[in-house]
């Protein structure tokens, strides 16, 4: 993921432009992209001590390794949760490496910020001992001290105690601040605080927000009601991106105060490139959450006595999901026209509160509850929707409903939205589930890999040693992955009642000749087999393969569980390239022959049921540990065919050859936030090279590109096809194409565009109840194309300008709904467009 500033730079800065006009409130402050953007060059990371480098990867001679015997537990601790008066975490051992580093041995990933002179006791200033935790192993910012990005992760633990903070403490990539998840810690703003003061600040100075990955917040309290509440007070600073977690946290602010619990400000840099955020309460202050990102989901966020909950300065694509207010002023300021870009609220409420939504955007809301509030939209001073929308959607924007290529521009119009079937919990809302942090457990319900004889070291074969402690663990222990390069030569199965925690993203590694053959494509994780019901949870863990691999499936789910949610992955990751764990670093340079690092990301197949939330499928574009060009043809990024109930939250696929995701005859699956980017590389070459597409697998084959320009052979962003697709419910996309072949080239498809086709519907029926709601893109010529390559009708981006580019509020052709309800509706009519 290239910085914002990179990409509007060299797609257009006028573009960018439009989304920074003046917001609400007056006083929020936007970044000077311009002084950066006139004279960015490629950012040079440096090189990091690593021993050997990827060369001790050795994927093609794995370390035969035998297990130590690994008898049957006496005592299944995980099988009878409890209240616990102490949580596991510093109760583990934490013997986990960053494998790759020289002296590796001697650098300790996991620190206790007691053991750094904090006392928590609420007096005395412990601001030096977090900073002094984070540092610990010459760590600095931007991943400059020796380490990359990936080198030296860290993990901060804070035990239950007040913290008293007098100035700042702060993050760095590859960092996770972890607090006592049965007694949350809280970290206090002293009363001297001066103004402008950021509790937290999770921004990285030493990149750019949108290099901002692998930064953790959890499990605390920020509170700043000591401090002066006419000083302009930030809990936390969140200008981060893709790979992030906050969860869990608490922002504790004085009344009628101008404090505010999270700005994103990366300054010159923007506000980052996320995917997630969830599980977050606000109390009091000026603003709960100022916005200033590219595209983010935001689910179960609480505001309770805030002026204004929500006030975005700057986004793209934003969708919201059980946005709880209470007592507050403005529950969602969007801001002034062209601030944001689309914005998608459902499953909320608001009780008491001035004004629901406020601000012009490509809007959809849908099934919020509106108790004892003013309107539920207003409009430059107009209200223009009041009341709740219980079972209803109401849209605001350019709407598609039937074939004949003519949009509604909608000042408002309300439908009744499909039945929800097995994706709603009992409430009649999409169901989601908090990341498990397994409070309810003792130290002793968890059992390390390490046990099992796996080592970690990124050149053992551990495959036996992991198969066997799941097998040994599943309906007993939680396994525990302690940080590490956990290298593999075969499939690891996840058997029914799995639960795999990992330590700051610990990895596990595809290696050797199993995963070699593209004609017959083998997964690295299998979880469960068709048929299997049962419980499998991950979390805090990253798959990638140690080298090019052209038949590693990452990921496989075959099973369902009895529960919706059993089988979940949470803050779960995905990098093919561009670290130095893997050969693929060094090996994968050439931008015009992009190397088949991995066949499939992520496969969730028929008979699977899934809930991932926050998941990074990252195909890289640069190196995070040194300077060496990228270039990764990974084929696929996620395949669904599952038909129960699947939940996407917070997802991004980056990067593939042939698609970010395909839905084949899927059914049942909501997603909140798709973010794809297309390969930097397309389309010199053209897709779908370096791959030859496989009809087995359902890839497309451009055909219908046949005598059209370059751009038409560039990845899908999404593609659902088949004829049993159905209840699918798509909320918030954001598709961006930057660049055109090697070297960062500019594009040069007609009218500078950078791509034809992005979103493609095949062979769906008009009863298919497959809605899109939102679809944002940056450098397309068509938004959404019915027939692949070979289009019967397209939705132009031309047709549909906003937010980066194009956005249509919703595609409802193939959706099976009708309004019942029209508000100041009229018809554009528009021509298609083809590039030939």
């Amino acid at each position: 993921m290239r910085s914002l500033q990179v990409l509007a730079c060299l797609s257009g800065l006028h573009q960018l432009s439009t989304a920074y006009n003046t917001p609400a409130p007056p006083d929020a402050t936007r970044p000077d992209l311009f002084a950066y953007l006139l004279n960015w060059t490629p950012a040079n990371p440096v090189h990091g001590i690593f021993g050997d480098r990827n060369n001790s990867v050795a994927p093609w001679h794995p370390e035969p390794h035998r297990p130590p015997h690994y008898p049957p537990h006496q005592q299944c601790d995980a099988s009878s949760p409890g209240a616990q008066s102490d949580f596991w975490l510093p109760n583990v051992p934490h013997n986990g490496t960053s494998p790759f580093l020289l002296n590796a041995p001697n650098y300790h990933i996991y620190r206790n910020v007691r053991d750094f002179g904090a006392v928590g006791d609420g007096v005395h200033d412990d601001t030096d001992a977090f900073n002094a935790a984070i540092d610990y192993g010459s760590r600095c910012a931007g991943g400059q001290c020796n380490g990359g990005t990936t080198g030296k992760p860290a993990l901060i633990y804070v035990p239950p105690g007040t913290y008293a903070i007098y100035s700042t403490i702060q993050l760095y990539v590859n960092t996770q601040i972890i607090g006592d998840a049965v007694k949350l810690p809280t970290l206090k703003a002293a009363s001297s605080a001066l103004n402008n003061t950021v509790v937290v600040d999770g921004y990285d100075k030493g990149t750019q927000s949108t290099n901002n990955f692998y930064i953790g917040v959890r499990n605390l309290n920020i509170d700043t009601t000591a401090a002066d509440p006419a000083k302009t007070i930030y809990a936390l600073n969140w200008a981060v991106s893709q790979a992030t977690n906050l969860i869990n946290v608490n922002f504790i602010m004085p009344t009628s105060s101008n404090h505010i619990g999270i700005e994103m400000n990366g300054g010159t840099s923007g506000g980052g490139s996320g995917l997630f955020m969830g599980d977050l309460t606000f109390s009091g202050g000026l603003i709960g959450l100022q916005f200033s990102n590219q595209q983010y989901s935001l689910k179960n966020l609480k505001f309770t006595n805030v002026a204004t909950a929500i006030a975005i300065t700057h986004g793209f694509v934003i969708s919201m999901q059980q946005i709880n207010c209470i007592n507050v002023g403005i529950c969602v300021d969007m801001g002034a026209q062209g601030v944001t870009g689309s914005l998608n609220l459902i499953d909320s409420w608001c009780d008491t509160c001035g004004v629901v939504v406020n601000g012009s955007s490509s809007v959809v809301l849908e099934n919020i509850d509106v108790k004892s509030s003013g309107p539920l939209l207003v409009v430059n001073g107009t209200t223009m929707a009041q009341g709740s929308l219980v079972g209803q959607t109401y849209i605001s924007g350019h709407v598609y409903e039937d074939g004949n290529g003519t949009a509604i521009v909608s000042n408002g119009t309300k439908h009744v939205y499909a039945d929800r079937g097995s994706l709603a919990d009992a409430s009649g809302r999409y169901f989601t589930k908090p990341q498990p942090q397994y409070k309810h457990y003792p130290a002793s319900a968890f059992a390390s890999v390490k046990d099992a004889g796996a080592r970690g070291d990124g050149q053992t074969d551990d495959t036996a040693a992991i198969n066997a402690a799941l097998k040994n663990n599943a309906n007993c222990k939680i396994t525990y992955f302690p940080h590490g390069v956990y290298s593999v030569t075969d499939i690891i199965y996840v058997p029914p009642g799995s639960r795999i925690v990992g330590e700051v993203w610990s990895i596990i590694s595809a290696a050797g000749k199993r995963f070699s053959d593209e004609a017959n494509p083998q997964p690295m994780i299998q979880v469960g087999k068709p048929g299997e019901v049962g419980l499998a949870e991950f979390s805090d863990m990253l798959f990638t393969v140690s080298d090019v691999l052209p038949g590693a499936i990452l990921v496989e789910v075959n099973m369902k569980g009895s529960n919706q949610g059993d089988v979940s992955f949470h803050n779960t990751h995905y990098r093919i390239g561009g670290a130095a764990d893997s050969r693929t670093e060094t090996a994968c340079q050439s931008e015009t022959q992009p190397c088949k690092a991995a066949f499939l990301v992520m496969h969730l197949r028929e008979t699977s049921s899934v809930y991932i939330e926050n998941s990074w499928l990252w195909t890289a574009d640069h190196d995070l540990d040194g300077t060496n060009p990228t270039s990764v043809g990974t084929g696929r990024g996620m395949l669904v065919e599952a038909t129960t109930a699947t939940w996407l939250v917070g997802t991004g696929s980056e990067h593939h050859t042939l698609y970010g995701y395909t839905l084949h005859n899927a059914q049942n699956v909501m997603t909140s936030l798709m973010q794809v980017e297309t390969p930097y590389w397309q389309p010199v070459p053209q897709a779908p090279y370096p791959w030859t597409p496989n009809a087995t697998w359902h890839d497309p084959t451009f055909e219908g590109c046949s005598g059209n320009i370059s751009q038409c052979y560039m990845s899908w962003s999404v593609r659902v096809i088949g004829s049993e697709s159905h209840a699918l419910a798509l909320y918030g996309m954001g598709f961006w194409v930057f660049f055109n072949g090697p070297q960062y080239a500019p594009c040069s498809g007609p009218d500078g565009i950078c791509q034809i086709n992005i979103v493609d519907l095949e062979d769906l029926k008009p009863e298919s109840a497959v809605r899109l709601y939102n679809v944002n893109t940056k450098g397309v010529q068509n938004l959404i194309s019915v027939g692949g390559s070979e289009d019967t009708m397209t939705a132009t981006q031309a047709a549909n300008p906003g937010s980066w580019g194009g956005v249509i509020a919703a595609f409802l052709r193939f959706g099976a709904m009708r309004p019942h309800h029209d508000v100041k509706r009229h018809h554009v009519r528009h021509s298609r467009i083809h590039a030939h």
